[in-house]
């Protein structure tokens, strides 16, 4: 089975916090390729080492989020076959929100609050991406 960021931070966030010897365990890594990939991890700033281990830093869970609505780059991940179909998934309620139908809504601001801009739920009104997240993507501006 080829690992990739995205199962190894859940194994991550699944066990609050590795140790190499998990990635040996979990994926069949050498002691020292384990190691050398959390370490790697580290060094992008998605993981943070702990006295316990290597544990998840808001980067990572970021991260995460963003797999969990896009899914990630690797064509043959198993995690996000169904987020690559064609849509985008709510992380509140999960609605399917058409590729094509998703816009960026400008940034409103009300008497009570402000909502800032990006992709919105439809249903839930739950925030997909932020402004910089849909700009990456390729999602086009509300017009």
């Amino acid at each position: 089975m080829k690992t990739n960021k995205h199962q190894t931070l859940l194994l991550v966030k699944n066990a609050f916090a590795v140790r190499a010897k998990h990635l040996v365990l979990q994926f069949n890594y050498s002691a020292g390729t384990a190691r050398s990939y959390l370490s790697y991890l580290a060094r992008q700033g998605l993981l943070e080492r702990t006295t316990r281990g290597y544990v998840l830093s808001s980067k990572g869970r970021d991260r995460l989020q963003f797999f969990g609505v896009t899914g990630c780059t690797s064509f043959d991940c198993p995690i996000c076959i169904d987020q690559k179909a064609g849509h985008f998934t709510c992380p509140r309620c999960e609605h399917h929100l058409p590729k094509k139908e998703a816009q960026i809504k400008p940034e409103w601001d009300f008497l009570v609050g402000v909502r800032n801009a990006g992709v919105y739920c439809p249903f839930c009104q739950k925030l997909i991406f932020t402004k910089k997240q849909a700009q990456l993507i390729g999602i086009p501006n509300e017009v």
